[in-house]
């Protein structure tokens, strides 16, 4: 029996937990989190509403988080996106217009210049030889032109990630499709291999999973989903401690484990998924060129400001929108809650999630709020007021796969084999979204 340690209460460390009990049951396994569970998903209520400081939804593209809802006996408690309203808008000269949906969306939105579209046409029977450490705005606009880097890279890339698409290194954001693409003959042949690999291995594992591809959610917010991880895991033998461990040493084979206060004993795996600054701390003592190291990666802070207005003054259909920085808004963009998911708040109420990067220490909550209201009734030449603001902030944020993050992945890859038995997972190296926690985290069970 080994025994195994997961260090990081967020969603990649229960997942962790949760495929490695599944993969190896006879494993004794230890979850450490230091403070609450669940990490930055944090389901609020606030007045009448359901609010999420941080991640909202889960983006399905596998079938892996169907297979863990229907395990956790949640199936009746998902939600579904309204496809009423799943139309996008991206603010161009002032004006919203509606984002693609798909590859031939491209060809009718108005985002684009008519010429660049049938640069994109023919783009796909090009070879492109794109460098490690392109941004991905320079990819966007050597493979589709300028206004798709303008409207669609710089919105997706402030919306998804809180930095600008300057600041951000396609190899490092989307490593399998950019080694698909400089090896493919043709940009069309290389995103149809890169589709179908992840297809076919996805198949492989989840055989007789069904699923649906969208965004999905539950009743009562994703901290639904993170306590019934946690029941499970509980149920299923797994201990949980809530002390945040501060040392690694290393024991004959075995690596030990200590916080401030209380030695842990040895174990024979230990998975990292929390914060660099948190471990980089941890292995202060152990590995000084390790702890230097992981604390070089960049951030990029996001406030989030929820508000909350009456419906016969202000609402709107769709998902929301994204404002690129060609558009010179002080906002990222906006998600219309209340048309996303049912029951966020009140019928006769709007709800609308609003990003704004910037320090956290900078603008005091009411003007954040103020920000957030002056750029809405800009845009929308309305005079309504909201009902209330709410505002959230995240520092240090997201991390930012900066020009050279690929390199320095590869270096902390290094040093950390030098460590027999001692993984990392978590946002910073696995990918920033939930599916790539689940992912990651089901890869690491089945490699073991």
């Amino acid at each position: 029996m080994r025994r195994i340690a997961i260090v990081g209460g967020g969603i990649s460390g229960l997942s962790h937990a949760y495929f490695w009990k599944q993969k190896h049951p006879e494993d004794k396994i230890v979850l450490f989190s230091g403070a609450k569970i669940g990490g930055n998903i944090a389901t609020e209520i606030f007045e009448d509403a359901i609010l999420e400081p941080g991640p909202d939804s889960y983006l399905e593209r596998n079938g892996l988080f169907t297979k863990m809802v229907a395990e956790l006996g949640l199936s009746n408690e998902l939600l579904t996106e309204n496809n009423k309203n799943a139309k996008r808008y991206i603010l161009k000269d002032g004006y919203l217009a509606s984002a693609p949906k798909s590859p031939g969306g491209l060809i009718t939105t108005s985002l684009l210049f008519f010429p660049e579209k049938f640069r994109i046409f023919f783009a796909m029977g090009k070879k492109f030889s794109l460098w490690p450490t392109i941004t991905l705005f320079d990819a966007a606009r050597n493979v589709l032109g300028i206004s798709a880097a303008e409207y669609l890279a710089s919105p997706f890339a402030r919306g998804v990630y809180g930095s600008e698409a300057e600041d951000l290194e396609f190899s490092s954001l989307f490593p399998k499709l950019y080694t698909h693409i400089v090896n493919a003959p043709k940009l069309k042949q290389g995103l149809k291999e890169y589709n179908r690999e992840r297809k076919e291995f996805w198949a492989a594992q989840l055989p007789e999973v069904s699923f649906k591809r969208g965004i999905y959610s539950f009743k009562g917010g994703l901290i639904t989903w993170v306590q019934a991880i946690e029941k499970s895991l509980r149920a299923s033998g797994i201990e949980i401690i809530q002390d945040k461990i501060s040392r690694i040493d290393k024991s004959t084979a075995l690596h030990t484990l200590a916080s401030k206060t209380k030695p842990y004993g040895e174990f024979d795996r230990v998975v990292f998924t929390g914060s660099a600054a948190d471990i980089g701390y941890v292995f202060r003592d152990f590995d000084k060129e390790f702890s230097r190291k992981i604390a070089e990666i960049k951030f990029s802070p996001i406030n989030v400001v929820y508000n909350a207005w009456a419906r016969k003054d202000f609402s709107q259909n769709g998902y929301g929108f994204l404002v690129p920085r060609k558009e010179r808004a002080p906002i990222l963009g906006t998600i219309y809650a209340s048309n996303v998911f049912s029951g966020r708040i009140g019928d006769d109420k709007f709800l609308t999630k609003t990003m704004i990067s910037g320090d956290s220490e900078v603008f005091k909550d009411a003007e954040l709020a103020s920000i957030t209201e002056e750029s809405i009734a800009r845009i929308f030449k309305t005079r309504a007021k909201p009902l209330w603001s709410k505002v959230f902030r995240h520092a240090p944020g997201i991390p930012r796969y900066a020009p050279g993050y690929g390199e320095w992945k590869k270096e902390i890859g290094t040093l950390i084999a030098k460590h027999d038995g001692v993984r990392l997972a978590g946002w910073m190296v696995s990918g920033i979204g939930l599916a790539d926690q689940l992912e990651t985290a089901y890869t690491h069970a089945i490699e073991e």
